[in-house]
């Protein structure tokens, strides 16, 4: 480790527990991985955009509460008015008995619209009152997660990547995979939070693409195998004959939205049986109308409960969380994607027996069945021996673990820790390619990139970014970005997205 480290307290307190002095001095890759795991500690407390988010969010929700108040109140008021003009005219009159029996009833037409009148405020009041603790309980929920928590959990995942390529002891392969295992599940759930903020503030654009559904399937049932195995239980896949899988859509999001329903099936299934099903409804020469199933013999869903797994932060019940996990978001995420894709799910569940979720999708066919997802999901790692690349990046451990990966591939590759530097070494040296981060001091990647088209615009740049904010990556390809990765980011998109750029000159050495 480097000298005259300060080490977090708590951090400490764990080493002085299972690691000796004479362990770590005698092991590099130790004193590296400790190094990285304190830097998530310093870099934990930042916080920018979804506070911003969610407060704007808060300032909608109260701006109709008190909308609705206001006209709701106007209205009472007009009414009221309009009753004791009445009542006046009557008095100035000369009254009979039949009239005077007139302005009692109409006094206590009065009486009760005053009473509706405070009980209707004092409705809307305690509805207010709601709606401010339920808006407060929100902001402060959303607020702790923020796309910042990226940076430290791409040092994470990086240094999982480097272990598990380099030779290390035995009996620290049990902890990686613990702590891999921790950080692919804090991963899911912060992009959860900032699925349904962006969701929640209108952000979320559909791509259309092509890619083969099938692939999809199968690719989410291989990653999710492991998981069903836990329990005991398989995941199967059935496919209608006429299916026609290469289709024009959003493969990102209906992947989230399966892998959500199969995991969920996973997770309350025990010795069971997971059953994915794509049957067509309609097959057109342009377009394809079929319904996804996804079933199981879990635990099932009381008929009741079926509309609060729906709702924001929802569990069937509360000992659910306690017992499985989860922040409640996947279904209300899942259900307004489809919304989005005009569809909706449908649930059909029996506690004891098991549940079925299904959706239909209506999309557009292609005649190719080559795509850059099916590319994707079939492509292996390969060396890039030759390739010189700029690394744009402010914080040290990404950096060194972006060399590090970088290196194992065979790439030159230079750094600089802020855009100026960066603009200036391009201007001083010859790259075949750019990381270029986006947020960064003195220069950020915007303004670098910017400077960088105007006096090379075929050079490929591509965006290294912890934000998944549709917004910043719209700006960054208005700047010059020919593409991006999210961080954490995985090793093999990298790769292939590297390859892409250059496979002319790089899949000949393979």
């Amino acid at each position: 480790m480097k000298p005259n480290l300060e080490i977090n307290r708590f951090l400490q307190r764990q080493i002085n527990k299972y690691l000796s002095p004479e362990l770590i001095e005698q092991n590099e890759s130790i004193q590296k991985f400790i190094e990285a795991v304190n830097q998530t500690y310093i870099n934990y407390e930042k916080d920018a955009e979804l506070f911003e988010q969610s407060s704007r969010l808060n300032d909608i929700e109260y701006q109709e509460i008190n909308d609705t108040l206001k006209s709701k109140l106007s209205k009472i008021n007009e009414f009221q008015e309009k009753l004791i003009q009445a009542i006046y005219q009557l008095t100035d009159a000369e009254l009979t008995d039949h009239v005077s029996t007139d302005v009692i009833d109409l006094l206590k037409i009065l009486n009760d619209e005053i009473k509706l009148k405070k009980d209707y405020q004092q409705q809307l009041f305690n509805a207010k009152l709601e709606a401010e603790k339920a808006s407060e309980a929100k902001s402060d929920f959303l607020s702790i997660m923020s796309h910042e928590i990226r940076t430290p959990l791409n040092a994470i995942i990086g240094m999982i990547y480097i272990m598990e390529k380099e030779e290390h002891l035995e009996h620290f392969k049990e902890n990686l995979n613990v702590l891999k295992l921790s950080a692919n599940n804090l991963f899911l759930l912060i992009n959860d939070i900032l699925d349904y903020n962006k969701i929640e503030a209108g952000k979320i654009e559909l791509e259309e693409i092509p890619f083969n559904f099938s692939v999809l399937v199968d690719q989410i049932k291989s990653s999710l195998t492991v998981k069903a195995e836990e329990n005991l239980s398989k995941i199967s896949i059935k496919t209608d004959t006429d299916f026609n899988p290469n289709v024009i859509g959003d493969p990102l999001r209906i992947g989230q939205i399966l892998t959500n329903l199969v995991s969920n099936a996973c997770k309350f299934t025990q010795n069971g049986e997971i059953k994915i099903s794509l049957e067509t409804l309609t097959l057109e020469k342009e377009k394809i109308h079929f319904r996804v199933k996804v079933a199981d013999n879990g635990i099932g869903i009381e008929k009741e409960k079926f509309n609060v797994i729906f709702q924001k932060f929802g569990q069937a019940e509360s000992k659910t969380t306690r017992k499985y996990g989860g922040t409640g978001l996947g279904l209300i995420i899942s259900r307004k994607l489809l919304q989005l894709m005009n569809s909706d799910i449908v649930l059909k569940s029996k506690v004891g027996k098991g549940s079925t979720f299904q959706f239909d999708l209506q999309l557009p066919l292609v005649q190719s069945e080559k795509n850059n997802f099916s590319e994707m999901n079939e492509f292996n790692e390969i060396q890039l021996n030759g390739l010189k690349v700029l690394l744009v990046e402010d914080n040290l451990i990404n950096t060194k673990i972006a060399v590090k990966i970088l290196s194992n591939w065979g790439i030159e590759i230079e750094t600089a820790e802020n855009g100026l530097i960066g603009v200036n070494m391009f201007q001083n040296n010859r790259y075949d390619l750019i990381l270029m981060d986006l947020s960064m001091p003195v220069m950020d990647g915007y303004e670098a990139t910017s400077i960088i088209r105007t006096k090379d615009t075929k050079i490929p740049i591509l965006a290294l970014t912890a934000s998944a904010s549709y917004g910043y990556l719209e700006k960054a390809m208005k700047m010059g970005v020919n593409d991006y990765i999210i961080k954490p980011f995985n090793p093999k998109e990298l790769n292939y997205k590297l390859s892409k750029y250059h496979q002319d000159k790089f899949y000949s050495t393979v």
